[in-house]
């Protein structure tokens, strides 16, 4: 079965050393042979529709038939697996809370894989830049981004110090950007769209891991380790 990464590339994938491409191939193939006999499966990430999460999960969805479940935090999605309201979740390696996936006592790592995210980039107004004369600007982020600002903000912005206001998504960045929350926001180009902002700077995507964790004891828990 096609993985992820190489139904998204006409390209091959460079070898993995043989234990390890053994169990990559192991575990992708326990997947989606569980998909395959459970039509509609339901798999839960972050939303709302527009987070590199929710792109993400619609790749899968669209090629194995399954159902997604979008929920306002990584938290939800963890206790919507936990209580058997969802099949999978699908987790970014990037996120900082991803160890609560990994060492909770009834869920098991069932795949993995790397898929690029949307350009993420420094979003403003369309009609409006952060005054001049106030030295601080309020910048609306996920925590696991904020770095992106850095590393993108140009010579007018880089020394101004920075007020963070705290989100829960990129579409939660842009969304507090658009009713006045924020002078800036770190978001990707749904975001953007969506709420009709404006790049200040911004980047391609980045190729990132991402998790599907299921239940111990599932059909998909059934491979060795």
């Amino acid at each position: 079965m096609a993985t992820p990464r190489e139904a998204a590339t006409d390209g091959t994938v460079p070898a993995l050393p043989g234990p390890l491409a053994d169990a990559y191939g192991r575990r992708w193939r326990s997947v989606v042979d569980r998909w395959a006999s459970r039509p509609g499966s339901t798999l839960a990430t972050l939303g709302p529709a527009g987070t590199s999460s929710h792109l993400t999960a619609a790749f899968l969805a669209e090629r194995h038939g399954l159902r997604i479940e979008l929920s306002d935090t990584f938290d939800a999605v963890l206790a919507a697996l936990v209580e058997r309201r969802v099949d999978q979740a699908l987790v970014p390696s990037a996120y900082q809370g991803l160890t609560r996936f990994h060492w909770h006592r009834d869920l098991r790592l069932d795949a993995y894989f790397a898929q690029a995210t949307p350009e993420y980039g420094i979003a403003a107004q369309p009609d409006r830049d952060p005054d001049p004369a106030d030295g601080r600007l309020s910048v609306a982020a996920l925590w696991e981004v904020r770095r992106i600002y850095h590393d993108l903000a140009p010579p007018a912005l880089r020394d101004r110090q920075v007020r963070w206001v705290d989100a829960d998504s990129t579409q939660h960045a842009a969304e507090i950007l658009a009713h006045g929350g924020a002078d800036l926001a770190v978001t990707n180009a749904p975001g953007v769209h969506r709420h009709a902002l404006r790049w200040v700077a911004r980047r391609p995507g980045a190729e990132i891991v991402w998790t599907l964790f299921g239940r111990r004891g599932d059909q998909t828990s059934r491979e060795p380790e």
